[in-house]
């Protein structure tokens, strides 16, 4: 199964984004981007919210369009024989491909995204399962736990208020800058009105003690005035700057970004005050949670820890019980160095995965959330030739704000064997609205 295309309607705007058959290049988009744009593919197959609407096309060649209009009923109808045939994907009144499929709703982004974290070859393996045996297993795990139940209550949450997890993000960076610019405005108001008394003050007193005693007396007073409006300047130059810094959280590049046409549909949810702070809540005590989690294993992910505990408390067990082993938990790692062949048998593995998951052998594509961002510079085009190649037989999708990836793409994109998205300039989005209503990404 591949994806074909994905459109968002928010209110009077449209986002639509065309896929292409084997290997699309998402470029330029950020983190809350790419997590806003996974969330919609993803969602839009299961039992996505009203004004996403897909395109797919199965392996047997049938083509798909999954609508989901707001206050009416949704549908999925059979491009090529202009047929209706929601029921065929309904469960419990709504169609759900996934549920189709056989994929449940708690790990498809697990098992069709891959991330940096995720790509983790033989010898990254062996290091993760180290570090993590070396940690108090029952600290380990009850902290594992506090993560999950709190990833668990911020998606119910986020469900009840008729949002997604991703959302609580956007609201986070939306009020992180917010409080910036406030924190700014009130110490350029303080500042301001300090240096206008010391200005005026050191200015009167200066001509007075000019005329008085000459103009080296009034020095000291008119550097004292100089200073004061200097530092006025300067607080209302960060006051300024903190105003940017919001105005990029709200439309980080105008028109043609995904995030701003993701926070203009989320400010809808903004008006229910108390959905907005019962998510700003849960989201904060996840993200504490999760502070706890890495400050005891660093980076490596919680859902890597689950996918491998076994061995992970087999090693432990190994080390605790082991006669050479006298202080497991000052054991260091070595360092080890990650080929290219690694890397590539890693993401070959996965599509492998992916080539069949579905029921009765459907396959489904991939989703790369940045996936090569970790990777040396040098090792990149061979790992992305062999995307290419393995999107012969299986679609897959690359968000990335990777230049190294987006150079990549310009030149491979001229063969036909991959598309590339990319932001648009300035001017060019506003053309697209006034001719065909879509945005371009």
């Amino acid at each position: 199964m591949h994806f074909e295309r994905l459109v968002i309607e928010a209110g009077a705007e449209t986002f639509s984004l065309d896929l292409h058959r084997r290997l699309t290049i998402i470029a330029g988009v950020g983190r809350l981007e790419r997590e806003g744009l996974i969330t919609e593919l993803i969602g839009a197959l299961g039992r996505g919210r009203s004004g996403v609407h897909l395109e797919i096309a199965s392996d047997a060649g049938a083509r798909y369009a999954i609508f989901r209009p707001a206050g009416a009923r949704h549908r999925v109808v059979d491009i090529d024989h202009a047929a209706d045939v929601t029921d065929q994907f309904t469960n419990d009144g709504r169609p759900d491909v996934l549920d189709r499929a056989g994929l449940g709703p708690g790990t498809v982004r697990r098992q069709l995204c891959l991330s940096p974290g995720d790509l983790v070859t033989r010898s990254r393996h062996e290091e993760y399962i180290l570090t993590l045996a070396r940690v108090d297993q029952a600290r380990l795990w009850d902290v594992a736990e506090k993560v999950r139940d709190r990833e668990c209550h911020l998606n119910e949450t986020a469900h009840a208020a008729g949002s997604d997890v991703e959302d609580a993000v956007v609201f986070e960076e939306i009020e992180r800058q917010h409080h910036t610019l406030e924190q700014a405005q009130e110490a350029h108001e303080r500042v301001r009105h300090l240096s206008f008394v010391l200005g005026a003050g050191s200015a009167l007193i200066g001509i007075s003690a000019a005329m008085l005693a000459g103009f080296w007396a009034a020095v000291p007073f008119l550097m004292l005035a100089i200073i004061a409006t200097t530092a006025s300047i300067r607080y209302w130059q960060r006051m300024e700057q903190a105003r940017k810094d919001e105005e990029q959280a709200l439309a980080t590049a105008g028109a043609n970004s995904y995030l701003a046409f993701q926070i203009n549909r989320v400010n809808g949810l903004l008006t229910n005050d108390h959905a907005r702070r019962q998510m700003m809540r849960a989201a904060e005590d996840h993200r504490a949670a999760l502070a706890e989690w890495r400050v005891l294993v660093a980076d490596i992910p919680i859902n890597w820890a689950y996918e491998h505990a076994r061995e992970i408390r087999d090693e432990a067990a190994r080390l605790r019980d082991s006669l050479d082993v006298r202080n497991p938990m000052a054991l260091t790692i070595p360092e080890s160095e990650e080929t290219t062949t690694e890397l590539a048998h890693a993401l070959l593995q996965r599509l492998l995965t992916l080539k069949s998951i579905g029921a009765g052998g459907e396959s489904f594509p991939m989703l790369l959330d940045d996936a090569l961002s970790d990777v040396d510079p040098s090792s990149k085009p061979g790992l992305l030739e062999l995307l290419v190649k393995a999107s012969a037989h299986q679609q897959i999708i690359y968000l990335t704000e990777d230049e190294d990836v987006a150079a990549w793409a310009r030149v491979e994109s001229m063969t036909g064997g991959l598309s590339l998205v990319e932001p648009a300039p300035p001017r060019l989005p506003q053309l697209a609205r006034r001719e065909s209503g879509n945005v371009a990404v």
